[in-house]
């Protein structure tokens, strides 16, 4: 298959997927965009794994260098991890608290919870990654969701066990995405998405309209001196993502413990269906 590596004249480009220090990332929110607009893309959405705690510094840095950005989030499913993209006047409490973050650990709701309390907030929910090597949610979901991250530049170099995701989005309907899944500058924007330039970036859901008209292409723009830097840039990732495995296993032998000990109090299973 031939892969898109240009957008049309009347497109633009954004990378929907990436991350900063506020989870496993490397720098600031300002600095994610200073190389984003280096990088000669329209807007970028930082979207740090079970927070919003970037959400102020995104918006700032956006007015500040004159990008577009919106609220994202990368979300720990019990099954796999989603995005989630919220308009830029979304309030964060409210979404923390219904999608349970910030609160020291990674609750791992069901998937499909989770989605339905995103679209509960007005939000539309993508699946990253769908066949990569971590926490991915495969293709069960596609037809639950508004959107599929078609490229990874994470994943420059298919296999049979991890591969991209392209032509998903036309087979299931749904919008089709490119992105880097950065989680250092140096790497912004080998992978993007490509939006027409004639959308309204001034309303704080544009990108969530675009999605929702499935008016995006996912575009690769990444040759082989870049698979060279992913590969060296590679090793500094190493400890970031590190800390959040370990957040990530320690949420999941609480959890464990949690459960075990409303089994015993309750002299059984303990019903889920109730739960929330």
């Amino acid at each position: 298959m031939r892969f898109p590596t240009h957008p049309d004249p009347k497109e633009v480009l954004v990378d929907p997927h990436a991350h900063s220090k506020f989870s496993d990332g490397l720098s600031s929110p300002l600095r994610m965009f200073v190389h984003a607009r280096h990088r000669g893309l329209h807007g970028i959405i930082l979207t740090d794994h079970d927070t919003v705690k970037h959400w102020g510094e995104s918006l700032e840095a956006a007015r500040r260098l004159k990008m577009s950005t919106v609220l994202g989030v990368e979300i720990s499913t019990a099954q796999g991890h989603l995005l989630a993209y919220f308009a830029c006047d979304t309030q964060p409490r409210r979404v923390a608290r219904t999608l349970r973050l910030d609160e020291g650990m990674i609750h791992y709701m069901d998937v499909e919870r989770v989605i339905d309390r995103v679209r509960d907030l007005g939000g539309v929910v993508c699946v990253p990654h769908p066949f990569g090597a971590f926490y991915p949610l495969g293709g069960k979901y596609f037809d639950k969701v508004d959107g599929v991250e078609e490229y990874n530049s994470w994943m420059f170099q298919d296999s049979k066990l991890f591969h991209n995701a392209f032509g998903y989005g036309k087979r299931h309907g749904i919008a089709a995405l490119g992105a880097s899944d950065s989680h250092y500058p140096y790497t912004i924007g080998f992978g993007a998405t490509a939006v027409p330039a004639a959308v309204d970036f001034s309303k704080p859901d544009w990108f969530l309209h675009c999605v929702r008209q499935k008016l995006t292409r996912p575009i690769v723009h990444q040759r082989p001196v870049h698979r060279r830097i992913n590969w060296i840039k590679a090793t500094v990732s190493i400890p970031l993502n590190m800390r959040y495995n370990v957040k990530f296993f320690r949420s999941k032998w609480r959890g464990y413990w949690r459960q075990r000990y409303h089994e015993m109090i309750s002299g059984g299973a303990k019903d889920d269906s109730k739960k929330e």
